[in-house]
């Protein structure tokens, strides 16, 4: 259950940071000042959309076989396999990587005094998260 919920919700936030990356950078080009109502809150609700994820996985994680077999002493044969590495170590680290990137571009957006640089932390920072998320999906196990 805890994976299927963690695979339906990826693909939401997936949608919800391309979203709000997209939505940040019109008001940079729009050159607006940034909206604490609207933009920072968009912002927030990314950070606990993939907080939420977050949680998922490291349940999923904790509950896997793959898990078990770590106990066991199979992390090295997990090493060689490289789909086992993707799920035990790759996916989960670029996971929390990302969040802890969205984390630091949130607090940045939200101290900035300047909107464009405002702007410009949850874009980069989003993005970037965005790109770590897509590139460890385990897209044979997703799809």
């Amino acid at each position: 259950m805890i994976k299927y919920l963690h695979s339906v919700w990826a693909g939401f936030v997936l949608i919800v940071l391309a979203f709000t990356a997209i939505q940040h950078s019109g008001g940079l080009l729009k050159g607006r000042a940034y909206n604490l109502r609207a933009d920072l809150r968009m912002a927030l609700f990314a950070v606990v959309v993939y907080g939420i994820q977050i949680v998922l996985g490291l349940l999923n994680w904790f509950t896997s076989d793959y898990f078990k077999g770590i106990r066991d002493g199979r992390f090295g044969s997990y090493m060689k396999d490289a789909h086992a590495r993707l799920i035990v170590l790759e996916h989960p680290v670029m996971g929390i990587l990302g969040f802890l990137l969205m984390l630091y571009g949130f607090r940045r957006s939200y101290f900035h005094v300047d909107p464009r640089r405002k702007f410009l932390a949850v874009i980069w920072s989003y993005t970037l998260a965005l790109l770590l998320i897509l590139l460890r999906i385990p897209w044979a196990d997703w799809l």
